[in-house]
């Protein structure tokens, strides 16, 4: 949809600017050598193109080749640490998709959220108390919203995952650890043992979201390089009819009120030349704002987060 759109807003502005000026489009469109010379480049430039993309995603699928064994300790870590996860949570089998998995994730830390809120077994130090109910309140807040774009948006993988990439759990995690640091002894072993169970439940959502960042990207590089091998064989024959039908002006007839047919289809022709490069230019944007907003599964971040003050 992307692609398509932004291969219509090149059409229009290249048709609005040749009506507006008229005489000095119609001069450039009917300069045959001129338009020859861009169509040429463009022709060249599309093998050249599709051939470097396509041996970039060769090189890469090249690195999926792996003994058995390896692909073996791959799954079974996978499967370890829903096993871990579920150890955690006790609801049941971890979903293997991401939109499931991501509300089972956030139900466990709803749950655990609530255990730490609850009086019993708790501490009645009122500063180590506020600071940890300030904590779990700003948890559920920020989850509170991935929650409901998840449910108001599009099930598409890369939507769901920026609905997720903007929640700081390397700042909860790093305060996780402060608060059982700084209140450590007035913390009950409730407490201490809540908070532990919520600072695992936090890596594993981080590396799972990470991981599934990573197989999104992987889908899409896969998708890229089919979408370019279907688009790319007609638009180097069209390209090719274009250059053969430059010289003697075969161009048809019927155009839009307002247009002259040359500068029609020679703008409709640039644009279909152009549609690998809108293609490729769509998928990387798609691409390039999830992998912007998601950095390495780390508890460091360069992000400019206020950080949640405790109350010493």
């Amino acid at each position: 949809m992307l692609a398509l759109a932004t291969e219509t807003v090149i059409l229009v502005s290249l048709l609005v600017v040749g009506t507006v000026w008229e005489f000095e489009m119609e001069r450039l469109v009917t300069e045959t050598r001129a338009v020859q010379t861009l169509f040429n480049t463009l022709l060249g430039g599309i093998i050249l193109f599709v051939s470097v993309v396509l041996s970039i995603n060769t090189a890469a699928l090249a690195q999926e080749f792996s003994p058995l064994q390896v692909k073996l300790a791959s799954i079974e870590d996978s499967i370890e640490f829903q096993i871990e996860l579920e150890e955690l949570v006790e609801g049941g089998i971890s979903p293997a998709g991401l939109q499931p998995f991501l509300r089972y994730v956030i139900e466990a830390i709803h749950s655990e959220t609530e255990s730490i809120r609850s009086p019993d077994n708790s501490t009645t130090d009122e500063r180590a108390r506020a600071n940890v109910l300030a904590f779990v309140d700003d948890i559920d807040t920020r989850l509170s919203q991935i929650e409901r774009r998840i449910r108001q948006s599009d099930p598409r993988v890369s939507i769901l995952l920026l609905s997720t990439l903007d929640y700081p759990y390397a700042r909860h995690i790093n305060v996780t650890r402060r608060l059982k640091a700084t209140h450590g002894d007035a913390l009950t072993e409730s407490d201490h043992q809540s908070l532990a169970t919520l600072l695992r439940i936090l890596t594993i959502l981080a590396s799972g979201r990470e991981y599934f960042t990573t197989l999104y990207f992987k889908r899409e590089l896969r998708n890229l390089s089919s979408a370019l091998l279907l688009l790319s064989l007609p638009v180097i024959v069209f390209t090719s009819y274009v250059l053969l039908a430059m010289d003697t002006g075969l161009f048809p007839q019927t155009t839009l009120p307002g247009v002259r047919s040359r500068l029609l289809y020679v703008n409709l022709a640039f644009v279909i030349a152009l549609s690998p490069y809108v293609l490729l230019s769509s998928y990387m944007l798609r691409m390039l704002t999830v992998s912007k907003h998601s950095l390495e599964s780390t508890v460091f971040t360069l992000e400019p987060d206020v950080e949640l003050d405790l109350d010493r």
